[in-house]
């Protein structure tokens, strides 16, 4: 008798047909759509983190700039109040000088009239009413008019007269009188 099997053999070797994998258009797109995705982040990120780097470096040097700008602020601040220091001596010595009267007033002329190149000091200056009398020593004599013209020059006295001369072994001892134009009493 003879078998006829109509169902497959299952012991028989039968190839295996692999079913071939379809790509879908909507699932590229998607693939496409992930992948510029990820690429746009990654390069955001880049970027992103590039402009940190770059702001904490600028941030670095402001900050070392601000301590420099501070310390040159307080260096300022030093100068600034040196200046406003000496700024009220002169003030002080203006005003002192400014509300200088009789003797003090009449020193000053008188020094300032003594010739620089000239080797004279002075021993006695006396003052009676409006009469002066300058007594002093020079090495030259030829310096003694030069005094006697700033003296006239300088505005406060009215005559200079030269009373006497002493020749002495060292120096000349001379005396001036001299006539203020205002009568200044002593202080």
């Amino acid at each position: 008798m003879i078998k006829v099997n109509l169902l497959k053999d299952h012991a028989a070797r039968t190839r295996k047909t692999f079913v071939k994998p379809t790509v879908s258009r909507t699932g590229l797109i998607y693939l496409a759509i992930v992948v510029v995705a990820v690429g746009t982040m990654g390069i955001w990120s880049f970027y992103i983190n590039r402009q940190i780097a770059t702001g904490i470096e600028k941030r670095d040097q402001l900050r070392v700039e601000e301590a420099r700008l501070q310390k040159l602020k307080q260096e300022i601040e030093k100068y600034q109040k040196m200046k406003d220091q000496r700024q009220n001596r002169i003030d002080v010595i203006e005003s002192l000088k400014e509300n200088q009267k009789g003797p003090v007033l009449l020193l000053n002329t008188v020094l300032q009239s003594i010739p620089r190149d000239g080797d004279l000091w002075l021993t006695d200056l006396t003052q009676k009413s409006d009469g002066i009398k300058i007594v002093g020593f020079t090495r030259r004599t030829e310096v003694i008019p030069d005094l006697m013209s700033n003296l006239t020059a300088s505005g406060i006295f009215s005559t200079v007269d030269l009373e006497e001369i002493e020749s002495q072994k060292e120096a000349s001892k001379f005396s001036l009188l001299c006539t203020s134009i205002h009568k200044t009493q002593a202080e």
